[in-house]
């Protein structure tokens, strides 16, 4: 009877020693998971990770302080020419477009002035007032009316055609600032890469792919917290 009754001590002995071991097992399943769930990223009110809309918004920050420079790089280049161009650091190129707006308006007064006086001496040599003659210009006064009236038609042309290259030099140094503002975040020196590979294509017949690889600068934006 003696041994029964020690057996059955020893049974009930193991029987708690195991439900001790499944509650400890249990309680650090239960730690383990809390902590795993402290480090995870805490989704915000859209339901995506707070570190994947942080990274989110800087993008849009970026980006967002991008397109406003380049808005007002062309504005800046839009009322004063080359001012854009010195926005984007390249002051060598204001020289070029100060001889693209400044020769065309120094033609444009220079054929305007002359049209004017041709267009007054034509009306001298055609009148019924023989004394208006004397007012003609010297230059002119070997010419006839008819002369007259060709050489300020000529000239009404150029007055024309240098308001065309004036108004071309103007819109040229914009798209030039504009353009170069897009391409400043870009690095087309070393980070322009081509590469000469041979493939194969379906049909068996052999070929050569070339690629072209044009990688943006990368660019820090820091937040103020």
């Amino acid at each position: 009877m003696a041994p029964v009754l020690m057996l059955n001590c020893l049974w009930k002995m193991a029987a708690k020693r195991r439900k001790g071991f499944a509650l400890l097992s249990s309680l650090a399943v239960c730690m383990a998971l809390n902590t795993v769930a402290a480090q995870a990223p805490l989704p915000d009110s859209t339901g995506a990770p707070k570190a994947i809309s942080s990274i989110t918004d800087s993008t849009k920050l970026k980006d967002s302080l991008r397109a406003q420079k380049i808005k007002k790089t062309i504005l800046r280049s839009t009322f004063v020419p080359g001012w854009g161009q010195i926005t984007n650091k390249q002051i060598w190129k204001v020289p070029a477009v100060a001889a693209a707006i400044g020769v065309p308006a120094f033609l444009f007064t220079y054929n305007l002035r002359q049209y004017r006086d041709l267009k007054q001496s034509y009306i001298y040599r055609v009148d019924t007032i023989p004394a208006n003659d004397a007012l003609i210009p010297e230059q002119y006064q070997p010419l006839s009316a008819n002369s007259l009236r060709f050489f300020r038609n000529e000239v009404r042309k150029n007055v024309d055609y240098s308001v065309l290259a004036f108004l071309i030099g103007w819109g040229l140094n914009v798209v030039d600032a504009a353009v170069f503002a897009h391409l400043k975040d870009f690095n087309v020196s070393d980070q322009l890469s081509m590469r000469l590979t041979p493939q194969i294509n379906p049909i068996g017949l052999s070929q050569l792919t070339l690629s072209f690889s044009l990688r943006p600068k990368k660019t820090y934006v820091s937040i103020a917290k």
